[in-house]
């Protein structure tokens, strides 16, 4: 018998295969969430708290900016295929896809109002 390879949590997640639900509320809400809070912070501080840094200070905020993109950018292809595999099993079983829909949506907003801000 062929051994099936186990998938860590990480994996299963980029696939979509962990629900919506858990997708949406626990990696997008509260992980994202989490770590977009020293950002919040920073851009209350305003540009000019930038150049009283340290070299070192804007090297790690440079590098934490890019782990911040990176990560979210795993977080929304996650949730995109965690969504698509919810309507796709919705569809199945002739019930309403709405939440699945509503991600999309609440996403692709979502999405347009990173790029609005990023070049605001």
């Amino acid at each position: 018998m062929a051994k099936k390879k186990k998938n860590n949590r990480f994996i299963k997640y980029w696939r979509g295969e962990e629900s919506l639900v858990f997708s949406f509320w626990v990696v997008l809400t509260l992980g994202l969430g989490a770590l977009s809070i020293p950002l919040i912070y920073m851009s209350s501080k305003g540009d000019a708290w930038v150049d009283t840094l340290s070299t070192g200070s804007v090297l790690f905020l440079i590098l934490y900016v890019i782990f911040f993109y990176s990560t979210a950018v795993y977080v929304y292809v996650g949730l995109w295929r965690s969504a698509s595999k919810y309507i796709e099993q919705k569809k199945k079983k002739k019930q309403s896809a709405f939440w699945g829909y509503a991600t999309y949506v609440w996403m692709v907003l979502a999405i347009i109002n990173i790029i609005r801000e990023f070049f605001r």
